[in-house]
């Protein structure tokens, strides 16, 4: 039993007249009569009575007639509708920390001027995180700072972010114009865990210079790392965007390191194979256009 054959039975109800039902169906009779025969072999009920060469619709097929009018609308309606609702199903992303800080709020605002039915389902973790979420389709973007190491993965870098070495202003260096990395590596260092994008582009910024970092401190979580480099605990390294208002006001001091500039590249991450919704694509031109 295929839809078409609940159109052409509903046809002959309608006009109580195979020939009218073909004329109105632009088909052959004969097609129409295989249509209604097809039918009831497959339901095994007869669903007319033929008297006189004449059709008449019986108290089984007012029944029939009565699900298959509730089953055709339904499925007009999904025919009809079904790219709305594909514009209206959720967007699940995940955002590296200092992204949902810095970026994603305004993005989501821009979005949702334009998309106000799709919902957007946001889970913020670090990096390696949101790696294992797109590859186990628990969410469908990733905006992620770094490295990006999955080759299954499509990767759009958007923007990037410089990262800064800061003390309190009463630490011993920051009287100093400048530290090299060796004097860097010797002092207590407060960092990010490993996995996340900053401890990442730090650490790899040191196998440059054959060093490692063994910090004092390793924190998820970036202001209690500025909490405790104001307490004079040790140094830090962070996203300037991050630190740029107590840097200003004095509670941070920013370290010049001689020759070891840390840049962060943010990207929007998707699965080569995943479909595109409209508004999925949307979403990724917002994002790129940035600032």
């Amino acid at each position: 039993m295929k839809i078409r054959h609940l159109r052409i039975f509903k046809a002959v109800c309608e006009e109580e007249s195979v020939t009218k039902a073909a004329e109105k169906l632009y088909i052959s009779q004969p097609a129409v009569s295989s249509a209604i025969s097809e039918l009831e072999d497959f339901l095994d009920v007869h669903l007319f009575d033929r008297i006189s060469r004449n059709v008449y619709l019986n108290e089984t097929g007012k029944l029939f007639l009565a699900k298959v009018n509730k089953v055709l609308d339904l499925y007009d309606d999904l025919d009809q509708n079904v790219k709305e609702l594909e514009e209206q199903a959720k967007i699940r992303i995940g955002s590296s920390i200092t992204i949902a800080n810095f970026i994603l709020p305004k993005k989501i605002i821009a979005f949702e001027k334009i998309y106000q039915n799709v919902p957007l389902e946001v889970t913020v973790e670090n990096a390696w995180k949101i790696e294992e979420k797109l590859s186990n389709n628990e969410i469908d973007l990733g905006l992620i700072e770094g490295v990006i190491y999955n080759e299954d993965f499509r990767k759009i870098p958007f923007s990037s972010y410089k990262m800064a070495v800061v003390s309190s202003p009463t630490y011993p260096l920051a009287s100093e114009k400048s530290i090299s990395v060796d004097q860097l590596i010797q002092e207590k260092l407060l960092l990010r865990e490993k996995g996340s994008a900053i401890r990442d582009v730090f650490d790899s910024a040191l196998l440059l210079h054959n060093l490692k970092a063994n910090p004092e401190w390793t924190s998820i979580n970036s202001q209690s790392l500025i909490y405790a480099v104001k307490q004079n605990l040790g140094l830090s390294i962070l996203p300037k965007i991050l630190i740029e208002d107590e840097v200003a006001k004095g509670e941070l001091y920013e370290i010049q390191v001689e020759n070891f500039e840390l840049v962060n590249t943010n990207h929007i991450v998707f699965h080569k194979d995943k479909f595109q919704t409209e508004s999925f694509k949307t979403f990724i031109e917002i994002i790129q256009n940035t600032l």
